[in-house]
């Protein structure tokens, strides 16, 4: 690239953030996970008559944030962490499984642990070997918002694509400007309080002006590891499978493509319905969608092995595919740093920095705990 198409490339991307009027918030949440929701919610109880908004990339119903919580195989496998969770929401209803993981292996299922072997676990499987439990996502929030939800997100969020976030200096005791966020329609808002609830890779990404951030900062935010992933529920028509456990299912026996993760929720006799949740991890960089399309024709066929008439039994299908479903590899020590450095910024969610007593903790234990 010339000299000359540098510099204007640069120009273009700082014009973003100049000469065009701006909404200002007191606190802005990006992204469109539970953990923004719940961050949602949180403010706008304890902040009243603050100006709150939740900048999302997709629409956000109460039935899609139960679509992709309770429909799919569980994320959430720490006893230490349900405590923690128990001890912050007091109404949470989380429901263990009944035994213990088990895969398949020579026409049957086996526990871990025993004389049988299980074919190698790829990167992210090991997480869903112990037990996991099941969160009513209801009772995680006060019932008025719960209740009200629709239309709290309604009134409070906007689905914008982003274009750039820039670190700002504010110029104004009344409306702080701490931060300035450019999106594709041309749009632009500023807010004192920035809330972070997608990875912070990403959120670098994001970022025109990286010589504002500190070092550490940047260390943070490009050393965590983002996974995507595949979740499928089905609801069947017929009991299926009798145990509430999670099953590793083999992709091939002959190559070592990872596994199929499964769970059956408990059949229901007044509907005659079972649901099955299958989960899978992608484990290329930049999956093409004729893969994918590919491996959950895989899917169909390894189960219908495994459980004769499986995939005649669905009468309704789920399919859920998150670029960021897993974060992990969150630099905790660095926490303090952060929030010394830049107070006003703040990663929630699966990105939450922990204590160090939970510095184990993944996935949906940091969303909750945050």
């Amino acid at each position: 690239m010339s000299f000359g198409l540098l510099k204007r490339f640069k120009e273009t991307k700082t014009s973003a953030f100049q000469g065009k009027p701006s909404a200002y918030y007191q606190h802005l949440i990006l992204g469109q996970d539970l953990g923004a929701i719940l961050k949602l919610t949180e403010l706008l109880r304890t902040h009243p008559g603050e100006s709150v908004r939740l900048i999302t990339t997709r629409p956000l119903t109460r039935q899609g944030l139960l679509e992709n919580y309770e429909f799919g195989v569980s994320h959430l496998r720490s006893p230490l962490a349900v405590e923690g969770i128990y001890r912050r929401y007091f109404n949470a209803r989380i429901l263990p499984q009944s035994k213990e993981a088990a895969f398949y292996k020579d026409g049957k299922f086996h526990d871990f642990g025993g004389r049988a072997k299980s074919m190698d676990l790829r990167s992210g499987e090991d997480f869903f070997v112990p037990k996991g439990y099941r969160v009513d996502i209801a009772s995680l929030f006060h019932p008025e918002d719960w209740d009200n939800l629709d239309s709290l997100l309604t009134a409070h969020t906007q689905m914008r694509i982003f274009e750039g976030i820039e670190k700002t200096v504010p110029q104004d005791f009344v409306e702080k400007k701490e931060w300035a966020l450019a999106f594709k329609d041309f749009g632009l808002s500023t807010c004192e309080n920035l809330y972070v609830a997608f990875s912070p890779k990403r959120f670098l990404g994001l970022v025109h002006q990286k010589d504002a951030l500190t070092p550490e900062l940047i260390d943070l935010c490009s050393g965590v590891h983002v996974q995507a992933a595949i979740s499928v529920s089905w609801k069947l028509d017929r009991e299926i499978f009798p145990e509430d456990r999670t099953l590793f299912i083999p992709q091939s026996m002959t190559h070592e493509w990872g596994h199929f993760l499964v769970e059956f929720t408990p059949y229901n006799p007044e509907n005659q319905e079972q649901v099955c949740h299958v989960l899978f991890l992608i484990q290329e960089e930049e999956p093409q969608s004729e893969d994918l399309a590919g491996k959950i024709k895989l899917l169909k066929r390894v189960l219908d092995r495994v459980f004769p008439d499986l995939e005649k039994s669905i009468k309704k299908e789920y399919i859920r595919f998150d670029e960021e479903m897993f974060i992990s590899g969150v630099k905790d020590a660095a926490a303090e740093q952060l929030a010394f450095d830049f107070p006003t910024l703040k990663f929630l969610g699966q990105a939450t920095p922990m204590i160090a007593s939970l510095a184990q903790e993944k996935y949906l234990s940091r969303v909750l705990l945050s």
